[in-house]
């Protein structure tokens, strides 16, 4: 009787971890595709200009 139960247990937790909804190859795609933005992708702006000289002076 405790192998059935044990049979019978692992059989209900897979239809737990079954999923009935089907979601596309490109909805899941989807999620990983990620827009990039100013300097994501690998070209950086270049570093701003160096103050004239003298213009901290005081």
């Amino acid at each position: 009787m405790k192998k059935i139960s044990i049979a019978l247990m692992a059989i209900v937790c897979s239809f737990l971890l079954y999923s009935c909804t089907t979601d596309s190859v490109a909805e899941i795609e989807g999620l990983y595709n990620t827009q990039s933005t100013e300097g994501d992708d690998g070209d950086p702006p270049p570093p701003p200009p160096p103050p004239p000289p003298g213009a901290n002076d005081e």
